[in-house]
């Protein structure tokens, strides 16, 4: 398989939810680095299936991130990968963001 993933990834469980215009899933954060996420959705009901493709963008919510928009490169069954497009000081903010979560410091505003 050729690695594409140019920064490390975390494997990080957080709530998450992933939007295209009408279509909205819900699940959890597998792993996320600056560059990218990977998302896997829940199905309370049992089997289901989502319908993000390719090339869509949607806009990302994890719990204890700011909000974040990423181009879908990986669609799976069960979930989706997507790369995030971040300038360098949205991206070194998602870095401390990143590891803020992961060391399980609280946010600023919520001290």
């Amino acid at each position: 398989m050729n690695e594409l993933r140019d920064r490390q990834r975390l494997d990080l469980s957080k709530l998450a939810f992933a939007k295209d215009g009408d279509n909205a899933r819900g699940g959890l954060l597998q792993n996320i680095s600056s560059t990218g996420a990977s998302l896997e959705f829940v199905y309370p009901m049992g089997k289901g299936e989502h319908t993000f493709s390719i090339g869509g963008v949607v806009d990302i919510e994890i719990d204890g991130f700011a909000p974040l928009k990423g181009e879908v490169i990986r669609t799976e069954e069960t979930g989706i990968a997507v790369q995030f497009d971040l300038d360098e000081t949205r991206e070194d903010s998602l870095i401390a963001e990143i590891m803020r979560v992961a060391n399980h410091i609280p946010e600023a505003d919520s001290v």
